[in-house]
C-alpha cells in the first residue's frame, strides 16, 4: 500500500516520507530578464544610462525603443531627432511643460550621446511613458545607485563620474561611475528626477553616513510657488562633494527645469513577465 502511494505521490508532484506530505517547491516567481538597455535591480529593470530624448513617428523605432533593443545612437540617427540635449527645445517636439499631449519624444537607454536635460517632472513622466517605462520611485533609484563612487572634487568626468567639470558628458563614458549592478552615471553628470513628491523641503539636514552628499529634504517649506516638490538625486557636474549617492534635494517644484537635471525610467518587473 505504502509503495502504491509513492507511485501516486510521483505523478502528482508530492513526496510522501514516513507518513508526511512535502508540497513541491514552487516556480521561481523571479523568472524574468531585463532588455537589453537596462539592470535588473529586485523586481525592475533600471535603464543603465541617463535618458537621452527622441522625437519620432517611425513606428519600427517606437517598437524598439519600448522593447529596451536600441542599443547606440545609429539606431536612431536618420528616423528621429534629438531634443534637449543641449538647449531646452521640447516645445517645438510637441512636449510642453505640462506633458500634456507630449506623444512623440521617447526616452531612450544608450550610451555615449549627450542626456535630456531641462525638464519639468511632467515632460520627464511623459517621456518614459511613451517608450513604456516609468520615473523610478526614490527607493529603486537609491538601490541602483549603490555601489557608484563619489569623488567630489576629483570627478573629472573621463577617468570617474562627472563633478566637478563645466558641462555633462555623454552617458556611460565617464571612467570608473558604475554602480554595484550596472548602472552608468547615477552621481554628477546631470542631477536625476524620480517619480516621488513631497511638501517642499524647508532646508537642508547633515549628511548620511558622514558624506558631503547633500541632504535636502528636511521638511515642509514654501515649494515655488506653493507646488508640491519632485525629489532630485545624484546631483550634476557642478556639485563637487554635495554630489553622491545618497544626495537628495526636495527643494523644487514639479513644475521648474533646469539645465542641469535630467531623469533616468525604468520598467516594473511584472511588465517583463513577472
Amino acid at each position: 500500500m505504502l509503495q502504491r502511494s509513492l507511485l501516486n505521490s510521483v505523478s502528482t508532484g508530492v513526496v510522501l516520507s514516513a507518513g508526511l506530505a512535502f508540497a513541491p517547491a514552487p516556480a521561481d516567481s523571479r523568472d524574468f530578464s531585463c532588455p537589453p538597455d537596462s539592470v535588473e535591480v529586485g523586481s525592475w529593470c533600471v535603464d543603465k544610462y541617463e535618458a537621452s530624448a527622441w522625437q519620432t513617428d517611425d513606428s519600427r523605432t517606437i517598437r524598439r525603443i519600448k522593447e529596451g533593443d536600441i542599443r547606440s545612437e545609429r539606431d536612431l540617427v536618420g528616423r528621429s531627432q534629438q531634443r534637449g540635449a543641449r538647449v531646452n527645445d521640447y516645445d517645438a517636439a510637441g512636449c510642453p511643460a505640462t506633458g500634456n499631449g507630449c506623444t512623440k519624444v521617447f526616452a531612450a537607454s544608450i550610451p555615449g550621446v549627450l542626456p535630456a536635460g531641462d525638464t519639468t517632472w511632467f515632460q520627464a513622466a511623459a517621456m518614459c511613458r511613451n517608450a513604456g517605462k516609468e520615473l523610478l520611485p526614490n527607493a529603486v533609484w537609491q538601490a541602483a545607485a549603490l555601489g557608484t563612487p563619489d569623488p567630489g572634487f576629483n570627478g573629472d568626468g573621463i577617468t570617474t563620474c562627472n563633478t566637478n567639470t563645466g558641462a555633462a558628458v555623454p552617458t556611460g563614458t565617464t571612467g570608473n561611475c558604475v554602480s554595484d549592478v550596472g548602472a552608468f552615471d547615477m552621481v554628477g553628470n546631470l542631477s536625476e528626477r524620480v517619480a516621488d513628491w513631497l511638501p517642499a523641503s524647508a532646508g537642508c539636514v547633515a549628511p548620511l553616513f558622514n558624506t558631503n552628499d547633500v541632504d535636502c529634504i528636511a521638511g515642509g517649506g514654501i515649494p515655488s510657488p506653493g507646488h508640491p516638490a519632485a525629489l532630485i538625486r545624484g546631483l550634476n557636474f557642478t556639485d563637487t562633494t554635495s554630489a553622491g549617492v545618497f544626495a537628495i534635494d526636495a527643494l523644487q517644484g514639479v513644475d521648474t527645469h533646469f539645465p542641469r537635471v535630467g531623469f533616468r525610467c525604468g520598467r516594473p518587473g511584472a511588465s517583463q513577465g513577472r
